[in-house]
């Protein structure tokens, strides 16, 4: 009798598993940003603030002036959150709990950590290549940031790790 209730059981589960769909996991990602960025980009750009989580670095200054220069000609406050722990930044941005992130990131350091690097610019040696982060998919705040503002440096395809 226990036979006859595991077979179907078994049944059904492993035909779920044949059904699976490659496809649904880019979806998925695309409803992830949906359900998270978007409506806290809305609810953040509607209160006129945006909240920027970072840590101590040389380029520290630079990046929050950057940013702050840049929000405040479209009215925007920047609220800022300092933490100790460089890894716990990206964490919070995707949670939805930070809009954006700096700490001397590059662009390959964003794009590894499923984020969308913005603001890009070059670090006080002249070489590097620094940015800040946003969400990935979050066509708001990539369209609000993307551009350097005047007189920034701007690496060529430093966005196009977004896409």
């Amino acid at each position: 009798m226990m036979i006859s209730r595991t077979v179907p059981l078994l049944l059904i589960f492993l035909c779920g598993c044949l059904w699976h769909d490659p496809e649904s996991a880019e979806v998925s990602d695309g409803l992830y940003a949906e359900r998270i960025g978007a409506p806290r980009t809305e609810r953040q750009l509607a209160r006129k603030e945006l909240v920027l989580v970072w840590v101590e670095t040389p380029e520290s200054k630079r990046e929050i002036e950057t940013l702050r220069s840049l929000l405040n000609q479209k009215k925007i406050h920047l609220k800022t959150i300092r933490l100790e722990q460089r890894t716990a930044l990206s964490a919070l941005v995707r949670s939805g709990r930070a809009d954006l992130m700096a700490g001397a990131f590059t662009p390959e350091e964003v794009h590894a950590l499923r984020l969308c690097p913005v603001l890009p610019y070059i670090g006080g040696d002249g070489k590097s290549q620094f940015c800040l982060a946003v969400r990935y998919q979050d066509e708001v705040l990539e369209n609000l940031l993307s551009a350097a503002p005047s007189g920034g440096n701007r690496p060529k395809g430093v966005n196009d790790l977004c896409h």
